[in-house]
């Protein structure tokens, strides 16, 4: 009889354990947009109030993100003491988005272990796609060999309405002309075609045998998702030179 009284006493003991309420550490979890373009260069205020009653050694909160960088680590985590704004306890940190398009998971936690239950709060961002409005071809040189003797590179800048950068994935095609319009038949090699994080696109071009004082253009052209032309471009104008 005194085993049985003794198991439903460790049984009541374990049952009756306190479940903690998520509002005895955090009080307030709040980003300024829920919705910013993957342009790498955005940024999101992040700011978490702590209950007041938090103890001195229990301020410190771990910030987390799933895309993009936390701008005062450069890294996806860090840990932000809080501090009295106003009477109340926050903590504060900056996001800056990636230029990679979908939803990025914020979360924060206290930094101390609970053994009754985990202190984790999380919001989601949407990073919608930062599309192209403009793009900008510069050659390293506009004078180039005749058959293949030099070689220059061509870089393209994207930038969408606000002139920032370009979400990762927008495609362009290279193509050479000569002034009558028809094919160059230059060699175009190590082509990047697709932009990333510096929402950019390159390749070095080589011509073949003309005169010297021959005009080349190099037109760079955005193709949408069925690799189809659009209607921006950019041209440059090499001269055979040597």
């Amino acid at each position: 009889m005194k085993k049985v009284v003794l198991y439903f006493s460790v049984l009541l003991l374990f049952s009756c354990t306190p479940s903690a309420d998520i509002d005895q550490v955090f009080t307030d979890f709040s980003i300024s947009a829920e919705e910013i373009p993957a342009d790498g260069q955005s940024m999101v205020n992040i700011t978490v109030k702590l209950n007041d009653k938090t103890d001195v050694d229990r301020r410190n909160v771990i910030f987390k993100t799933s895309g993009g960088i936390f701008i005062s680590s450069s890294k996806d985590t860090e840990v932000i003491k809080a501090e009295y704004e106003q009477g109340r306890l926050v903590a504060k940190t900056t996001l800056k988005v990636s230029t990679k398009p979908g939803n990025i998971t914020l979360s924060v936690a206290p930094e101390y272990d609970s053994k009754v239950a985990d202190f984790v709060l999380e919001k989601t961002i949407a990073a919608v796609p930062s599309k192209v409005s403009s793009l900008n071809v510069e050659p390293s040189s506009f004078g180039i060999g005749s058959n293949y003797l030099t070689e220059v590179q061509i870089t393209g800048n994207l930038r969408n309405s606000a002139g920032k950068f370009v979400s990762n994935g927008h495609k362009v095609v290279f193509n050479d002309f000569l002034a009558d319009g028809s094919s160059a038949g230059g060699a175009f090699r190590e082509v990047q075609a697709e932009t990333g994080a510096e929402s950019k696109v390159s390749c070095y071009y080589a011509a073949t045998q003309y005169p010297i004082g021959t005009a080349i253009t190099i037109r760079c052209t955005v193709v949408d998702e069925n690799n189809l032309p659009t209607a921006l471009a950019s041209v440059v104008k090499l001269t055979i030179n040597q």
